[in-house]
């Protein structure tokens, strides 16, 4: 494993911000994370309450970072939409992460350890980044095994930035409006809104 975080300290920041968790359960959570325990990992943050069960180092192994978005690059992901959606016209799309589609493969839904069944999912949609102007970069890796998911897959978290009109991160549709990326509504997992597939969100 290719190490990212230097110490218990350092990989602590990624799930105990306010600092709250002892040096002790510090070290043993980092060696576990070093090994690869995933599993024993996984049941010591269910067993500590940590970080509302999601694993830390945002769910990544291997990591790579500064990761620059070129024109060209397809990525996917599954996600609701960003506030109260009625299901007439384009919802409103947010988050930070996705999966690369490289060469046409996409990775399954289980490689990518998220924390809901596929058919919780309102949207599974597709995007491809336009041109190499993006201001912000990302941090690549390997997807932790979590949530009775298989994991190994491999994940972007993109470092979108804070919109000014808005005091949150961008959404997916800002990025598009932008003329940045395209993002294509492939399905509706959860059956909702299948009458939306082949919607495409650009400029």
């Amino acid at each position: 494993m290719t190490l990212f975080y230097q110490n218990a300290d350092a990989l602590a920041k990624t799930y105990d911000p306010s600092g709250k968790v002892s040096p002790s359960l510090r070290s043993e959570i980092y060696d576990l994370y070093k090994q690869g325990s995933w599993s024993s990992l996984e049941a010591l943050f269910k067993n500590s309450n940590l970080n509302g069960g999601w694993p830390p180092a945002n769910g990544g192994y291997n990591i790579v970072d500064n990761v620059s978005f070129e024109a060209g690059q397809k990525y996917d992901r599954y996600s609701g939409a960003v506030g109260n959606y009625s299901g007439t016209g384009t919802p409103t799309l947010g988050g930070s992460f996705t999966s690369p589609v490289i060469d046409g493969y996409h990775y399954t839904f289980s490689q990518r350890a998220l924390n809901m069944p596929e058919k919780s999912y309102d949207f599974y949609y597709e995007i491809d980044v336009l041109n190499n102007l993006l201001s912000f970069q990302g941090q690549l890796a390997d997807v932790i095994p979590w949530f009775g998911q298989v994991g190994g897959g491999t994940q972007m978290m993109w470092e979108i930035p804070v919109d000014p009109m808005t005091g949150y991160q961008k959404t997916w549709n800002k990025l598009a409006q932008e003329g940045y990326i395209r993002v294509t509504i492939v399905k509706s997992p959860s059956g909702k809104y299948n009458n939306l597939a082949g919607t495409v969100i650009q400029k």
